[in-house]
């Protein structure tokens, strides 16, 4: 009895199906006996036959027929229409048992060949698409099955529009609605999603502290570049500093000793006048004997130097020898002849300092 009941109902079920897809994507295939008018609605397309034979196709608008001669043998619309796929059990590539179900897009392109062409074109359609599916699933494992569902979909259309052609029927797209699994590897999917989360997790933690060690790395190598590059400043602005001042200590020094030379310059030309002039000659031994006399006191106070000259009480002969060397040097040039002939005083001068 239950098997009586399955099978019953499997043919309930058949039968519905062929019912439906036939008032709905072929239209009603019953014959119709006219009346002379027909009118044929728009966006569908009659066939007429006569005799039993097909005559003409009746468009939409006002058509006329032959009563009893002509008739209506096919009725077919020119909309778009929607073929739903039951679940159909599949299995993957990684032998997994899927069950999808979901609907085709179909459109007739040719009335003709729709009805003269196929016998019941929607049941045609349903069993193409479900073998499409099956097969297109088999081509891929679970995984690709969920992330690649546009593949899927465009191969299945793909495959029905080639099947479809000679039939005048223009398939345009195949939409999964869903797809099932049992409920084990519904639990496996969901411990491996879980295990899949831990790990992105770990490596998203992982990366975390990776990206902070370099941070830190980075910020210390910025940091000692910066100070490495703070002291070479440093020192680069000491060195020329350093560089500047030697620069103008040495025209400083270079400076002090031009005005020394200018002045000693100066003062051996003032003393050259001063000697040139009247009296110069006796003022120029009375200064060099008093210093002699200076340089013998001072060199006399060194506590470890004893000087004894040769003959301490013969200052005429010092004096003696300054104007020697004076004589030997010749008086100033530019001076008048006037200043030459005071060197008659020298001898007056050294009787002085002697007395």
């Amino acid at each position: 009895k239950p098997y009586t009941m399955q099978v019953a109902r499997t043919t309930r079920t058949q039968l519905l199906r062929r019912v439906w897809a036939r008032s709905i994507v072929v239209g009603r295939d019953q014959r119709h006996w006219n009346t002379c008018l027909l009118m044929v609605p728009q966006a569908e397309e009659w066939q007429v036959e006569r005799f039993g034979k097909y005559n003409r196709t009746a468009f939409p608008g006002l058509n006329f027929a032959i009563p009893f001669i002509e008739q209506i043998a096919y009725k077919r619309t020119l909309k778009e229409t929607t073929i739903p796929i039951h679940p159909q059990t599949a299995i993957t590539k990684d032998n997994v048992h899927v069950q999808l179900d979901g609907a085709v897009y179909t459109k007739v392109e040719d009335t003709f060949k729709a009805s003269y062409g196929i016998e019941e074109p929607g049941i045609a359609i349903t069993v193409l698409a479900q073998s499409a599916m099956r097969k297109e699933v088999g081509n891929l494992e679970l995984d690709q099955l969920f992330l690649e569902r546009e593949k899927l979909n465009h191969g299945i259309a793909h495959a029905l529009d080639e099947a479809t052609q000679p039939w005048g029927i223009r398939v345009y797209r195949y939409e999964i609605a869903d797809i099932h699994v049992d409920r084990g590897t519904r639990e496996a999917m969901e411990k491996q999603s879980n295990a899949e989360r831990l790990r992105r997790a770990e490596v998203l933690e992982s990366e975390g502290y990776r990206q902070k060690l370099i941070n830190q790395s980075e910020g210390e190598r910025q940091g000692a570049i910066n100070k490495a590059q703070g002291e070479a400043e440093s020192v680069r602005v000491k060195a020329i500093a350093e560089a500047e001042s030697i620069k103008l200590l040495a025209e400083a020094h270079a400076l002090k000793t031009r005005l020394g030379a200018e002045a000693t310059a100066d003062g051996l030309r003032a003393v050259a006048t001063a000697v040139a002039a009247d009296g110069g000659k006796d003022a120029m031994v009375q200064q060099l004997a008093q210093r002699y006399v200076s340089e013998l006191a001072e060199m006399a106070k060194s506590s470890n130097m004893i000087i004894v000259p040769d003959k301490p009480n013969d200052l005429s002969g010092v004096v003696a020898t300054a104007m020697g060397l004076y004589k030997q040097m010749g008086p100033p040039q530019g001076h008048s002849p006037s200043a030459q002939s005071s060197s008659t005083a020298w001898p007056n001068a050294d009787q002085r300092f002697t007395k």
